[in-house]
């Protein structure tokens, strides 16, 4: 419920990379504690008859905490670990969302010729679309509102690699187990880019599994997505991003394809510490066997943002359509969301 993208999950990645504290310094391990402090209260008004989606004010607790250490075992291999407890939510107990191990947790190899993990982390393809693309606030749409379930997005039983990088390209690949339970399951995926004249990255990345989603009482799909996209850096503060992606999914029973492509526009001006994001995503309309389903959904959010000494204030309003195939005046098929903020990775 809480996979939000950051607000400035870059500016927040290279403060949290600076800022980690070192523990344990009579061990001759380098431990480090690191997290993000992020609380806002979100208002989600609905824009038609449906008053059980007119709700006051929430609280939205998305911090989160993480460990990580490293230790070279020879002079061209160096072993890293880290254990990550997920956004801390309403909920608090064994088992709640801010449980440690829930975000990327694993042991890894690492060195000149790139990095190996081993455990639970983001798959190639989902680490681009969490970001540069759903941030602001376009996550419920672009990130998981699809209604074709065709990548994973932080999973166990992983295999990695991030290679190091060449020039200005760089590439990842993972395997792993899909459906623990079932046999015969498994993902894998990779992604790739490209830095031109340092001002515009362009990203690739695809994933394919089989028993997706299986069960005792589901048989699955096979399924395979690809992504397509890019950002660039603008002169006088401005910036542009976008992104285009399609899933796929063929049930295993009845051997019917279902598809839906998706895309990501977004526009961003800093001038000193105050940013502006400006962001629009749409689910295209689904087809099963060629024939749409009537399922499109939106999102629009701006944001406005400030950089502080580290901490990040933030104000955004987004116009959500997520409600797919409620006709018009019946179900609530928009609203209005409504959240302030503040941030801070340490």
């Amino acid at each position: 419920m809480f996979k939000k993208t950051l607000v400035v999950a870059a500016l927040t990645t290279v403060a949290m990379g600076a800022n980690a504290y070192e523990i344990g310094q009579n061990n001759d391990y380098a431990v480090e504690v690191y997290g993000v402090a992020a609380i806002s209260v979100v208002s989600y008004d609905a824009l038609s008859d449906n008053d059980a989606m007119d709700n006051a004010p929430i609280v939205e607790n998305e911090s989160r905490i993480g460990f990580r250490a490293g230790k070279a075992m020879t002079d061209s291999i160096n072993v890293f670990m880290q254990v990550e407890s997920g956004w801390v939510g309403n909920f608090g107990g064994p088992g709640a969302s801010g449980s440690l191990g829930v975000r990327d947790t694993f042991i890894g190899l690492g060195g000149d010729w790139g990095k190996v993990r081993v455990g639970r982390v983001l798959t190639p393809m989902y680490e681009i679309i969490d970001w540069p693309y759903a941030n602001p606030g376009l996550g419920a749409s672009w990130d998981w509102g699809g209604d074709v379930k065709g990548y994973y997005d932080r999973h166990s039983d992983t295999i990695r690699y991030d290679s190091a990088g060449l020039g200005n390209f760089a590439f990842a690949a993972a395997v792993g187990r899909g459906e623990r339970d079932e046999s015969d399951s498994y993902y894998g995926g990779g992604s790739a880019r490209y830095r031109l004249m340092d001002t515009v990255t362009f990203h690739g990345a695809f994933e394919t599994a089989n028993k997706m989603g299986a069960s005792d009482t589901e048989a699955g799909a096979e399924t395979f997505s690809y992504l397509v996209g890019f950002e660039a850096s603008l002169p006088a503060g401005f910036g542009v991003s976008g992104a285009y992606k399609n899933a796929s999914s063929t049930d295993k029973v009845t051997d019917k394809e279902h598809t839906q492509g998706s895309y990501a526009l977004i526009a961003q001006y800093w001038n000193g510490p105050l940013g502006v994001r400006v962001g629009y995503t749409a689910n295209l309309e689904s087809e099963l066997e060629g024939e749409k389903q009537d399922d499109a959904d939106s999102i629009s959010s701006i944001q406005v943002m400030g950089l502080i000494n580290g901490f990040v204030p933030y104000v955004r309003v987004a116009h959500r359509d997520v409600y797919n195939g409620a006709d018009e005046g019946s179900n609530s098929d928009t609203e209005i969301a409504m959240r302030v903020g503040l941030e801070y990775g340490f």
